[in-house]
């Protein structure tokens, strides 16, 4: 038995390529930003060597993500966020800049690499990835295409952000944002959201361009 974040990891049996395979299956709430991002982080690297690939579903405390490549001054409204004390964390996953809580459901999918033998562009493997919340949210009646590099969509509307780490070894660590819900002025007070993006995409404002869970069911 593998202990992360404290809770005991369980195997569930999910049926690839019509064989069935056994992955660990961890769930947390309400985690600390920093140890949630490390524990993935050192799941990946430990992982790389073993035969099953492990499925994390959590929640953060309040706090704001940028990605692998992002420059924090260029994402983060830092001076509100210290006043707030809103933790900033930078993910080993790449994918632009988010705010994580109570409603944001975070899902670390971490692959080892005899898992896979296949080749393709990051774009291509992420899209691959995705597959699995596609059939998710569907199940709730929600139609959800993979857009772009970095997003889950629905009717040109985000509804998840995405995010990909290749390590050495070849394991992947792919990681999602769910909106099932947002508050989406405390969210452009926490990140600096470039307007001109949304008006090149045919938006008005943040909120025409976001939907959740919640909103389209």
């Amino acid at each position: 038995m593998v202990i992360a974040a404290g809770r005991p990891s369980p195997l569930i049996v999910i049926n690839t390529q019509s064989s069935l395979t056994e992955i660990r299956y961890l769930t947390d709430s309400d985690v600390e930003p920093a140890h949630g991002l490390s524990v993935d982080d050192a799941m990946t690297r430990v992982d790389s060597a073993l035969d099953s690939a492990t499925l994390r579903l959590y929640t953060y405390q309040p706090c704001a993500l940028i990605g692998r490549f992002q420059q924090l001054d260029d994402e983060v409204n830092t001076e509100y966020c210290s006043q707030l004390q809103i933790p900033i964390n930078r993910r080993p996953t790449g994918g632009g800049s988010i705010i994580m809580g109570p409603d944001q459901l975070g899902v670390a999918l971490i692959i080892p690499v005899n898992w896979h033998r296949d080749k393709g562009s990051a774009e291509e493997l992420m899209r691959r990835t995705t597959e699995g919340i596609v059939i998710a949210m569907r199940s709730l009646g929600i139609e959800s295409v993979f857009r772009g590099k970095n997003d889950l969509a629905v009717d040109g509307r985000k509804l998840a952000g995405l995010g990909l780490y290749i390590a050495e070894t070849g394991a992947r660590l792919f990681h999602a944002s769910i909106l099932i819900d947002l508050d989406t002025d405390y969210m452009l007070k926490v990140l600096k959201t470039p307007f001109s993006k949304l008006a090149d995409k045919g938006f008005r404002n943040v909120t025409d361009s976001i939907s959740t869970v919640r909103r389209e069911c």
